[in-house]
Formats: structure tokens, C-alpha cells, sequence
């Protein structure tokens, strides 16, 4: 049986909040350097140029090294297979789940559309198990374990005893809700972008 080892994420406010003042410094850091090269001050072109692309590199590198752990904690663990979850050793059965999504979102070095790279935290996990409803997010942390788990989720969502089990994520023209499976009809599009 096909099955997907990761942990579950939980995000803190003081790890966002430092993280945030580190971004802030680092760009400000910068900016300072613009400014005194735009006033005339000591700092040349070069020397501009040279401290952007060096304070940019070293972010990157900041960012792909501390990765997960600069924005929160990891805590249990989390196995996702065809048949069930497993989280702290705990098995629950998707067929005791209601309104089951998992969104595949991103994962560990993935780059942003405008700057930087996702730390692979922000996947999430959403389900109703004896009437508590149950969200939270879990780490990718390699682009392959994110294909891999995008064609293990769309395995699950194709499996007709779980059906009921999982959240209408579209409507057709007559409005009745369809799987995702149902609506896309093909693998040329999935709901996790490709990379």
C-alpha cells in the first residue's frame, strides 16, 4: 500500500514574528545602502550592487537552511496512505471521516512567484471525524514527495468507497457536486500546480 510519511505543522507567533524582523532588517539593510549610494555618501555603484546581490544570496540560503523550522514547530507524525491517516500512531479510516479535503500546496524550496522560496509548511488537511471538525497543516519537504502525494491524493480520490466521504470541490452545469476526479476527467490537470 502506497503510503506518504511527513510531520504535522503548527505555526507560532513568535517564530512568524521574529522571521518577519529578520525579512524587514535584511530589506531595510538594503534600502540603507541605495540611499547612501543615491546622497552621494562613500558607497559606490559597485559596492551597492555587490551588498544587494551578496544580502539577497544570503537570504536565499537563510531561507532553504532553516527552512520549516524559521516559522514554526513540527509535531506529530503523519502518515497518509490509500485507506486511512495515521497521526501519533493513531489510525483513522477515511471512511469514518466526512468532508475530507487535503490541499497539496507547496513544499520545501519551491520558489515564489515573486521572491524567495516556500518553507513547505502551508499544505493543509481538512476533515470531520464524530462531529469534530479537524484542520491543520503538514510539511512537504521534497519537490518528488510532492508529485508523489499529489498522484497518491488523486488515488484516494478516485477509490468510489470513499466518495461520500470527501468534499465536492466543484459543480457541474446542473449544479451537483463532482470530485475532483470527476470534474478534471484527465491527469493533464491536477488540482496542485505543476513544477
Amino acid at each position: 500500500m502506497e503510503e506518504f510519511r511527513t510531520n504535522i505543522f503548527e505555526k507560532t507567533n513568535a517564530k512568524r514574528n521574529k522571521r518577519i524582523l529578520y525579512n524587514l532588517s535584511i530589506f531595510g539593510a538594503i534600502i540603507g545602502v541605495w540611499i547612501l549610494y543615491f546622497i552621494g555618501f562613500v558607497v559606490g555603484l559597485v559596492v551597492a550592487i555587490g551588498f544587494t546581490i551578496v544580502t539577497l544570496g544570503v537570504k536565499l540560503y537563510d531561507d532553504k537552511y532553516m527552512g520549516i523550522s524559521a516559522y514554526g514547530e513540527r509535531r506529530a507524525d503523519l502518515v497518509i496512505t490509500e485507506e486511512y491517516l495515521e497521526i501519533a500512531g493513531e489510525k483513522i479510516p477515511y471512511s469514518e471521516m466526512k468532508n475530507l479535503v487535503i490541499y497539496i500546496e507547496d513544499y520545501l524550496g519551491k520558489p515564489k512567484d515573486v521572491f524567495g522560496i516556500h518553507h513547505g509548511g502551508n499544505n493543509l488537511i481538512e476533515y470531520e471525524h464524530h462531529g469534530n471538525k479537524v484542520s491543520f497543516n503538514y510539511i512537504i519537504k521534497r519537490r518528488d514527495d510532492y508529485h508523489r502525494l499529489g498522484f497518491l491524493v488523486d488515488n484516494i480520490e478516485k477509490n468510489p468507497k470513499f466518495k461520500s466521504n470527501l468534499r465536492a470541490l466543484w459543480f457541474d452545469s446542473l449544479q451537483n457536486p463532482l470530485t475532483l476526479c470527476e470534474s478534471i476527467g484527465n491527469r493533464s490537470y491536477t488540482r496542485y500546480p505543476r513544477v
